[in-house]
């Protein structure tokens, strides 16, 4: 699952209202370790 929301989050990254509505959705479904890790992509990628 994790790999399937860096995907959907690099393709909306140009909407920041569809950005954040599927970061919700991403961080509500993730598992608490995938969570963490989707955190540092973020970071690592600079889209937040």
């Amino acid at each position: 699952m994790l790999e399937y929301y860096k995907t959907v989050l690099g393709k909306v990254r140009f909407d920041q209202m569809l950005f954040r509505k599927e970061l919700r959705k991403a961080f509500k479904n993730l598992l608490d370790d995938e969570a963490t890790e989707l955190k540092c992509w973020l970071k690592e990628s600079s889209y937040v």
